[in-house]
């Protein structure tokens, strides 16, 4: 019983190693038409080379050898002798031979700029004290009226001042400046007299005009000396 069992498993193998072999070397291989795909493309996938673009058109019955469409299928007459092209291995990668390392040559020190030294700021020239309008006019007036004095009375107005009581420093230091020496100087603004004021008495002779200054000098700021010194500091009275 064992040897019939040991004979038949021996014809089965046998059977089916010839059956294996037969089947690889009639078989065809059917091959789905991809984009870009030529017969000779497709012949080199199976053999490595173009020769088997004339029985691939002849088995799959292709008029036109260079017109094939994508998706279609087509039989591979390989005859069992169908090779895949070889796998190309990859060449190794050159080695890369590492460049010596250049030098870097040291850039001479710049030499720093000299320093500039800061100009001097230059001060502003100080504004020239604005004087009002009116006072500047009346003064103009004033020196006009004394130079008129002057030229006409030869010192007249001064000399009779003097002896109505009147100073050398009220003179100078308010009727010259004030009215410039005339009795009858009126400013824009209605002063008048010698004393350039609004009193009644400037309207008057000299001599009224000074006892006039006098008494008002001695009223408003408690003496001619006080009022001079007014005057001088104020440029009014």
């Amino acid at each position: 019983m064992q040897l019939k069992k040991l004979l038949l498993g021996t014809a089965l193998t046998a059977g089916t190693v010839f059956a294996i072999g037969t089947t690889s070397a009639n078989a065809d291989e059917i091959y789905t038409i991809q984009t870009n795909d030529t017969l000779g493309k497709i012949s080199k996938e199976f053999v490595g080379d173009k020769s088997l673009v004339d029985p691939i058109a002849e088995t799959n019955d292709i008029k036109d050898k260079n017109l094939i469409y994508v998706g279609e299928e087509l039989t591979i007459p390989t005859d069992g002798n169908s090779e895949q092209a070889p796998v190309q291995q990859e060449a190794p990668a050159p080695e890369v031979q590492e460049q010596p390392e250049q030098q870097v040559e040291e850039q001479p020190e710049v030499s720093e700029e000299p320093v500039v030294e800061e100009q001097p700021v230059q001060e502003e020239a100080e504004e020239p004290e604005t004087v009002d309008a009116e006072e500047q006019a009346a003064s103009e007036d004033a020196e006009e009226l004394a130079a008129e004095a002057e030229v006409s009375n030869d010192g007249s107005t001064k000399a009779q001042f003097l002896a109505a009581g009147g100073t050398e420093e009220m003179w100078n230091t308010i009727v010259m400046p004030e009215s410039g020496g005339r009795p009858d100087a009126v400013s824009p603004n209605g002063y008048q007299g010698l004393g350039q004021t609004k009193e009644s008495w400037g309207t008057g002779s000299v001599e009224e005009q000074t006892k006039g200054m006098i008494n008002y000098a001695n009223d408003r700021y408690g003496s001619v000396e006080q009022a001079v010194s007014f005057r001088s500091a104020n440029n009014w009275w």
